[in-house]
């Protein structure tokens, strides 16, 4: 079935849609029915603790798996219903970085900026790619270190090589896999500084999901809680914080007792 991007400024229509989204793997139902819409240019970002289902959503959204049931919509497209050609033309509208950054330790960190480049754009001029590369690391502050290798970076360096891969192709969708994992607080501010800054360089719509409350609130026009699959609670980013929802209030609290503990120990 052909499909084209619809006119989102002609309609209102999301930019992306998230109808009724299930998932299983054998007898494990990961996503339980997910809603979710979100504008052109909009911040969201997805709480939840591990096992909750924020991964395997986040790979819907980028076509990287299939629902069970429901739809995944991206500017009216549906992921289930596009060829391969249709496909690998929509996925180059995203840019994804993954934990740890996710580097080939064999090329250096030019070489990995520029492999997008090089896959999307095979007529692309040496000087051409140059100037990509280099305007990708000023964007994520990191100018001058395009023939490190990757062992050579600290854990920090190595998520903002990942950001600048990420944003080659100037992207109008970004999706952000746990950016903050592992790091410092200090660091974790930084990274959640350069992914606002990113966002709004490029105008992009910006999909992060983490478990770092500090980044959530720098990061996010909106907030929403994901909690064995589904999700709880959504809400701006200032009310969401102010919640007296019980599940995402033990979530901001960090208390070991309350009814996100009970639900889990009835699993």
């Amino acid at each position: 079935m052909s499909q084209t991007p619809a006119d989102t400024t002609a309609s209102d229509q999301p930019f992306i849609k998230v109808a009724d989204l299930h998932k299983r793997f054998g007898a494990n139902h990961v996503l339980q029915g997910v809603n979710i819409e979100i504008g052109k240019a909009e911040s969201v970002v997805i709480l939840g603790g591990s096992g909750a289902g924020k991964s395997v959503f986040l790979s819907h959204l980028v076509g990287l798996m299939l629902a069970d049931e429901g739809q995944v919509l991206i500017d009216g497209c549906d992921w289930k219903q596009m060829d391969r050609k249709q496909t690998y033309h929509l996925r180059r509208r995203f840019g994804m970085s993954f934990q740890e950054g996710a580097l080939f330790d064999s090329l250096n960190v030019f070489d990995n900026i520029a492999f997008p480049l090089r896959r999307a754009h095979r007529t692309l001029k040496r000087g051409e790619i140059k100037d990509r590369v280099e305007e990708c690391l000023e964007i994520v502050g990191m100018p001058g270190i395009a023939n490190l290798t990757p062992s050579e970076l600290s854990g920090g360096m190595r998520r903002r090589v990942g950001f600048a891969r990420a944003i080659a192709l100037e992207p109008e969708i970004l999706l952000f896999d746990e950016p903050t994992t592992g790091l410092d607080p200090i660091m974790t501010s930084v990274l959640s500084e350069v992914i606002v800054d990113m966002r709004e360089k490029l105008k992009a719509t910006t999909i992060t999901i983490t478990h770092d409350i500090r980044s959530a609130e720098m990061i996010a026009n909106r907030v929403v809680m994901m909690f064995q699959g589904r999700l709880v609670h959504e809400a701006p980013r200032d009310t969401f914080f102010a919640t007296q929802d019980p599940i995402v209030r033990q979530f901001l609290d960090g208390n070991a007792k309350g009814p996100a503990t009970a639900a889990l120990i009835k699993r």
